[in-house]
């Protein structure tokens, strides 16, 4: 069994806070005391993680960050880059949640029983989050100006609610699934990786994307004219979820000789696919 320990903000804080020494790693090995003096940033300024949080756990942390449990007991939502780069363990946040949540996280579980903002799982390479609420943007995405392929590589993020816009940008592997609906320009400049999104899908998904599939079980806004249709399948079984819908799917984009998959629900297009699906005859 785990050992848990127990974070409470004491006030809320009027800047944002970088608090990645809150995780299992930061933590593994160390004495209470040790712990409640790990370093934290309150708008760019070093403080101890005593001076904003209390802290309450064992006298002595295990070395394995593998036991330990970290559970944040209320909304944190100006606290950001919780769980970065974390190989083992747990985090649960009981509440609302700040920017860059499993920031190149390796490993390990992450809980958040409410919102998050931007940036959740971004670059991340193992591992599994997992949001009862809504998320913001750029989920599991590469950091404006990088290279397409420098966002996630691995692990599975899954969105309860509904997702922003950017969701996978520059992906490279890993999972992402949005059980409500995402905003814009999902999947772009991603190389590899899944999306799924069971509800609907904004702008332009799969802008410059050149490989990995993007499924979007409800209606899209528009689709780019660089994707050029392939067939219609049903049902579609992606990820180990089934849908029993027609979807037509696309390959592209084409603009940068692109090979990623677009699956589109045809049940939810029909107006803006009944072109394409005359191309199939």
């Amino acid at each position: 069994m785990p050992v848990n320990y127990y974070i409470k903000l004491k006030d809320n804080p009027s800047v944002l806070i970088d608090a990645r020494s809150i995780t299992p790693d930061s933590f593994a090995g160390k004495k209470i005391n040790e712990i409640l003096l790990l370093k934290i940033l309150e708008g760019g300024k070093p403080i101890a993680l005593q001076d904003l949080f209390d802290v309450e756990g064992p006298s002595e942390a295990p070395k394995d960050p593998g036991e330990i449990a970290i559970i944040i007991e209320k909304s944190i939502t100006k606290v950001s880059f919780i769980g970065y780069r974390m190989s083992k363990g747990s985090i649960t946040i009981n509440g609302d949640a700040g920017h860059f949540i499993g920031y190149k996280m390796r490993g390990g579980n992450i809980t958040i029983r409410g919102n998050a903002r931007n940036y959740l799982g971004a670059k991340m390479k193992d591992g599994t989050i997992e949001v009862f609420g809504n998320a913001g943007h750029w989920i599991g995405a590469k950091l404006l100006g990088e290279k397409p392929g420098k966002g996630m590589k691995g692990g599975t993020i899954t969105i309860h609610g509904n997702a922003g816009s950017e969701i996978g940008s520059g992906m490279k592997g890993g999972t992402i699934i949005i059980d409500g609906s995402a905003k814009n320009s999902a999947g772009n400049y991603m190389t590899g990786g899944t999306i799924i999104v069971k509800g609907n899908g904004g702008l332009y998904p799969g802008l410059r994307m050149s490989g990995g599939r993007i499924v979007i079980n409800g209606s899209v806004q528009a689709l780019l004219p660089s994707f050029y249709v392939d067939s219609i399948i049903q049902p579609l079984k992606v990820k180990g979820i089934t849908f029993s819908k027609s979807f037509m799917s696309f390959i592209g984009d084409a603009l940068i000789g692109g090979h990623g998959v677009l699956q589109v629900s045809y049940d939810d297009n029909k107006e803006l696919l009944e072109e394409f699906r005359k191309l199939l005859v």
